[in-house]
């Protein structure tokens, strides 16, 4: 039994931390969406909504991110 307790508490905390880092993620895409609107509403009608602001942030986080084994110079 404290083996299976562990299981579901250890699954009850991915789940909360998946959670709530979509929901940070979602609160991050909103100044991304923003700007976004803002630059390219004289450009063109190329708006997006917040979910495409989101995975532009994830993207970007991929392209341009650090890699966790770099080191700081």
């Amino acid at each position: 039994m404290p083996m299976l307790k562990r299981l579901v508490d250890l699954g009850y905390t991915m789940f909360i931390i998946i959670i709530l880092s979509a929901i940070v993620g979602l609160i991050l895409a909103f100044p991304v969406m923003w700007l976004w609107n803002y630059f390219f509403l004289n450009f063109a009608s190329l708006q997006i909504n917040v979910f495409q602001a989101w995975a532009l942030n994830v993207l970007t986080g991929i392209l341009f991110g650090r890699a966790s084994g770099e080191r700081k110079r």
